[in-house]
C-alpha cells in the first residue's frame, strides 16, 4: 500500500508540474512518421538541432525531416557576430547536413546575411561562407529537393557579382524556386536538360544574358508561374505554351528594355514599370488572359494584342501630357472586361473631351482612384461613365498625392449631372464615394441619391470639414429606398 501511495504521489506531482517528459516523448514518437514530419516542417534548424539531443528516435526523425529551414537567425545579431562565432555556426550547419545523408528533401529554405568588414584591407575568413552556401544548395539538389527558397546576401569584398550555382537548374526534382540574392548573376543553363519547374520567382538578381529567357521558353515546358521583381534585366522574351501567370515589377528598367510575353494559357499578367525609358517596349500576346494589371509610366510602345477573354483589369498608368493616345488604345482593347480599376492620370489621358469616348459595355464594377475632384477631372469622369452603361457597382476612391487640397473643385452642380443623361444611373445598385475638397463630389453623390432608381446601397465617406454640407446631403429626396451610410474619415497621402 505504501509503495502504491508513493507511486500515486509521484504521478500526481509529475502531472501537476509538467514533468512527464518520457510519456510526452512516447506519445509523439508513436504518431505516424508522416504526421511527425508535417509537424517538424515549420521548425527552423536551431529547433531541430535541439530535438536531435533528446533521444535517438527524435534524432532520426529530425534528420529525416523532408523540410530543412536554415532560417530564424537574428539579422542584427548576425551582422555584429564575430567571425569566429559565424564560423562555428557554419560548421554546425555543415554537420547537420552531413548527418542527414541522402534523406530526401522536399523543401529547403535559406535566409542568410553575408558578413563584410569595410575597414579591412583584406577579406576575413568569412569570405569562405560563399563556398559553404553553394555547398548547402548543392546538397539540397543531391537530396532531390522540390521547393527551394533562398534569401541570401553573399559575402561581398571585391564588389564583383557572384555567379548563382547552376547545378540547381539541372535538378529534375525541382518544382518551385524563389531566389532573392542581390549582386548575384544568373547565367544561361544548358538547353540539353528539360526542367520540371512549375514556379520561378526571382528578386533583385542580375540577368544579363537574354539566353536565360530563351532557356525558359525552350526547356521549362511545365512552368506555370514566373515572377521578376526589381531584377537587373535588359530584355525579356518568353514564349511559353504552359505559362499561366506572369509578374514583372521593376521600378527602374533599362534604356533598351523589351518585354515580350506570349502564351496561349496565360490567364494573369501583372506589369509594373516606373521610370521606364522612351525606347522601352511592352508586347503581350495572350488571347486567353483573364486578369491584367498595367501600372507605371507610359513612355513606351504598348501592344496588347487581342484581349477577348479579359474579365478583370487595373490600368494605373502615369502618362505624360502628349501620350494619351497610348492610354486610349489600351482602354479601347478592354472590350470584354467586367471589373475595371483606373487611376486619375489614366482617366484624364484616355477621356479627353475632344476624343470619342471609350466604350466599355461589359463593365459592371468600376473603381476610380482619384485625388481631389477638380473641375478639370469632372468632364473626363463623365466621359468614362458614358461608356459604362451596364455599371452596377461604382467605387470612387480618394487617393491623394499631397496633403494640400487642390482648388477649383466646385464648378459642377447637380444640374450639370442631370444634363449628361448618364445611362448607368438606371442600373447602378452599389455606390461608394470618398469625398475630398470642394462640392463636385458632393453634387455627384446627390445626383446618384436622387436619380438612381435601383440603388440598394450607398456609402459616403467625408472629411471633418465637410460635416455641414453632409447634413444637407442627408436631406436629399431619394428615388429609391437604399441603405445609405455616412462615414467620417481622415485625410491621408
Amino acid at each position: 500500500m505504501m509503495a502504491q501511495k508513493r507511486k500515486s504521489l509521484a504521478t500526481g506531482s509529475c502531472e501537476g508540474e509538467g514533468l512527464c517528459t518520457v510519456n510526452m516523448i512516447d506519445r509523439f514518437s508513436n504518431l505516424p512518421e508522416g504526421v511527425i514530419h508535417h509537424i517538424l516542417s515549420d521548425f527552423v534548424v536551431k529547433d531541430l538541432a535541439r530535438f536531435c539531443c533528446v533521444s535517438k528516435r527524435w534524432r532520426e526523425l529530425c534528420l529525416s525531416s523532408p523540410s530543412v529551414n536554415f532560417c530564424g537567425f537574428n539579422t542584427d545579431e548576425m551582422a555584429d557576430m564575430a567571425c569566429e562565432l559565424r564560423l562555428k555556426l557554419v560548421n554546425t550547419l555543415d554537420r547537420f547536413l552531413l548527418s542527414r545523408g541522402d534523406n530526401e528533401m522536399k523543401s529547403f529554405c535559406l535566409f542568410w546575411d553575408g558578413h563584410s568588414d569595410e575597414e579591412l584591407d583584406e577579406p576575413c575568413f568569412c569570405v569562405n561562407e560563399n563556398f559553404r552556401i553553394n555547398t548547402w544548395i548543392q546538397n539540397a539538389v543531391r537530396c532531390k529537393v522540390e521547393k527551394v527558397h533562398l534569401a541570401v546576401a553573399y559575402f561581398d569584398f571585391e564588389g564583383e557579382p557572384i555567379a548563382f550555382p547552376s547545378c540547381i537548374f539541372r535538378s529534375s526534382s525541382l518544382r518551385s524556386l524563389v531566389v532573392e540574392m542581390p549582386h548575384t548573376v544568373f547565367k544561361t543553363p544548358s538547353f540539353t536538360f528539360s526542367s520540371n519547374l512549375k514556379r520561378l520567382d526571382l528578386r533583385d538578381i542580375i540577368i544579363q544574358d537574354e539566353g536565360f529567357f530563351k532557356w525558359i521558353s525552350c526547356s521549362c515546358k511545365s512552368l506555370k508561374d514566373i515572377s521578376l521583381t526589381d531584377c537587373e534585366i535588359y530584355n525579356v522574351t518568353i514564349e511559353s505554351s504552359s505559362l499561366e501567370k506572369f509578374d514583372f515589377f521593376n521600378y527602374m528598367i533599362f534604356e533598351t528594355c523589351h518585354i515580350n510575353i506570349s502564351g496561349g494559357k496565360l490567364e494573369e499578367i501583372n506589369v509594373n514599370c516606373y521610370h521606364s525609358p522612351s525606347s522601352a517596349v511592352l508586347k503581350i500576346v495572350a488571347p486567353n488572359v483573364k486578369r491584367l494589371l498595367l501600372e507605371g509610366n507610359v513612355k513606351n510602345d504598348l501592344n496588347l494584342g487581342e484581349l477577348n477573354c479579359l474579365e478583370e483589369a487595373a490600368i494605373l498608368m502615369e502618362p505624360i501630357v502628349d501620350e494619351f493616345d497610348k492610354v486610349y488604345e489600351v482602354l479601347s482593347s478592354l472590350c470584354s472586361v467586367k471589373v475595371l480599376v483606373l487611376n486619375e492620370a489614366t482617366i484624364k489621358a484616355a477621356c479627353k473631351e475632344e476624343r470619342v469616348q471609350v466604350q466599355l459595355d461589359e463593365v459592371w464594377y468600376l473603381q476610380m482612384k482619384i485625388g481631389s475632384f477638380t473641375d478639370d477631372l469632372v468632364p473626363a469622369v463623365v466621359c468614362l461613365l458614358r461608356g459604362t452603361p451596364e455599371l452596377c457597382t461604382l467605387y470612387i476612391r480618394y487617393k491623394p498625392t499631397s496633403l494640400v487640397p487642390k482648388y477649383n473643385t466646385s464648378r459642377f452642380d447637380i444640374e450639370y449631372w442631370k444634363m449628361q443623361n448618364l445611362g448607368f444611373i438606371s442600373q447602378v445598385e452599389d455606390v461608394t464615394i470618398e469625398l475630398s475638397a470642394g462640392f463636385n463630389g458632393i453634387e455627384l453623390a446627390r445626383y446618384i441619391l436622387e436619380h438612381a432608381e435601383n440603388l440598394e446601397k450607398m456609402v459616403i465617406r467625408y472629411l471633418a470639414e465637410q460635416s455641414n454640407d453632409i447634413g444637407k446631403l442627408k436631406e436629399s429626396k431619394m428615388n429609391s429606398n437604399p441603405m445609405v451610410t455616412f462615414e467620417e474619415y481622415e485625410r491621408s497621402i
